[in-house]
């Protein structure tokens, strides 16, 4: 059996292993951490080799910026008109019995695309074709009278007053016959303009009349243009007015066709400035054999203005990216990835007014895959 002395004795030891292990914890405790951290720092073999791997160097293709001559431009807005546009007006009035084009329909050069009412027109003509004849016969009879008359007054039968009405008589025959043929002609020309007919050869772009309704002279029937060439009418700021000349070059982009270049010439200059813009309108003829360019469009152009030297690189060298151009220029070894301010492409090379200089080299084509910084052979 254990004594009191042996239970006091056990209390006392037990005290003492617990003070001491009070007394150690703030030594073992930054061990215990830092055996617990130490696999954290340490690296595996096989990740070790992969960034060995991606350290080393990268065989790349490279291409000389070279400097070479470009055109100067003149950005500008615009729009697409016809080369010819026009809202044909009826020039008759009367009732519409006929329509013969629809919108976009082409038509030629004095076709009918339309037809009026013209019965009234048509009996005012035939009544203008009597008065003709009764004028002519008229006429025929007035001058008979006349030599008759002068015969009488030779030989003293009749008296002067008698030979000056005669002969006023023969005078003004031709002129009442000139007037009913006036007449005439305007009655034809009336029946004639019932059929309404295409001044031009052009596409229809909008009809206004339907069968049934009546028409005035003035009333417009249809709008067309002529769509083969067209006309690119450009507002040209009061400040570079100097930079417009007649033959200059145009290249311009339209929105339904983002990835096209269309090209016109400059060929007609306004020889005054507007008052109300502070601009000047000049209009570039455009070739449009395809017609995939429609009047209307809205035109982002790009006028040359003169010729200027440029650094340029291969279009292989450029890639794409948050919508800006840009190239890997080989600079100590390494690659710079470099935004560009770039200028127009010539002969298959960029041009670029910003981000490299001539004697730079930049890697030409296999872009993919690369990283800026990183080490080339």
């Amino acid at each position: 059996m254990r004594t009191l002395a042996d239970h006091g004795e056990t209390m006392k030891n037990t005290a003492k292993r617990t003070l001491s292990t009070f007394l150690l914890a703030p030594v073992l405790v930054p061990v215990l951490v830092a055996a617990a951290l130490l696999p954290i720092g340490c690296k595996p073999v096989g990740t070790a080799k992969a960034e060995d791997a991606a350290a080393a160097p990268v065989h790349v293709d490279t291409a000389d910026v070279t400097v070479i001559e470009a055109p100067t431009t003149l950005r500008l807005t615009g729009s697409l008109r016809g080369r010819k546009d026009t809202d044909l007006a009826a020039n008759a009035s009367g009732r519409v019995l006929r329509t013969f084009v629809e919108r976009g329909d082409e038509v030629k050069e004095g076709m009918v695309v339309a037809q009026l009412d013209t019965s009234s027109a048509a009996l005012s003509l035939q009544e203008a074709r009597v008065q003709v004849r009764s004028s002519k016969t008229q006429e025929d009879i007035n001058i008979a009278d006349c030599a008759r008359f002068e015969q009488l007054y030779q030989k003293g039968a009749i008296s002067a007053a008698e030979h000056d009405q005669t002969t006023a008589k023969c005078k003004t025959a031709p002129i009442s016959r000139e007037v009913a043929e006036a007449r005439e002609n305007i009655a034809a020309k009336n029946v004639g303009d019932g059929a309404i007919r295409a001044p031009f050869t052009g596409v229809v772009s909008e009809r206004y009349i339907e069968v049934g309704e009546y028409v005035q002279a003035s009333s417009k029937v249809l709008s067309m243009v002529q769509s083969g060439d067209l006309r690119l009418e450009l507002t040209v700021p009061e400040a570079n007015i100097a930079n417009v000349k007649v033959g200059a070059d145009v290249s311009f982009a339209v929105a339904a066709y983002p990835d096209k270049t269309f090209h016109g010439t400059v060929r007609y200059v306004s020889a005054a400035v507007r008052e109300t813009t502070r601009d000047l309108v000049c209009e570039a003829v455009v070739p449009n054999p395809d017609k995939l360019l429609r009047p209307g469009m809205f035109a982002d152009a790009s006028l040359s203005t003169g010729i200027e030297k440029l650094p340029s690189i291969p279009l292989s060298a450029v890639f794409e990216r948050q919508d800006k151009k840009r190239v890997y220029a080989v600079a100590d070894g390494r690659l710079q990835e470099r935004v560009l301010q770039v200028g127009p492409e010539v002969n298959g090379r960029l041009t670029v007014h910003n981000g490299l200089k001539a004697g730079d080299k930049v890697v030409s084509g296999n872009l993919a895959g690369l990283t800026n910084g990183a080490k080339v052979e």
